[in-house]
């Protein structure tokens, strides 16, 4: 899936940082490793990152659904089905770009 080593810092300058606010009020920084549309959904998997946009390794990466909100994108935890699905679509694409 994910190979965050090969991540350098040039690239992770390229990255817009983005910033999720959970519900304690805490505020979490990721950049966007990837993306790929599911049954017309938008869904992205999200690095975390330090405010700086240095790679935070001891996290993991997460997967979110985007929709929208009052003109606004949010990030939706995916549904089971949709996590399952969703990552099969995202190794299928790391092993055609590794062929």
């Amino acid at each position: 899936m994910l190979k965050e080593d090969n991540m350098s810092e040039e690239l992770m300058d390229e990255f817009e940082l983005i910033t999720i606010t959970s519900e304690d009020g805490t505020e979490e920084f990721f950049a966007e490793a990837d993306s790929v549309e599911y049954e017309g959904k938008t869904f992205i998997l999200l690095v975390p990152v330090t405010e700086e946009g240095e790679l935070r390794e001891e996290a993991d990466p997460i997967l979110a659904r985007i929709e929208e909100e009052d003109g606004e994108e949010i990030f939706v935890s995916p549904t089971e089905a949709e996590f399952d699905a969703v990552i099969a679509e995202f190794e299928k694409a790391s092993a055609e770009e590794e062929e």
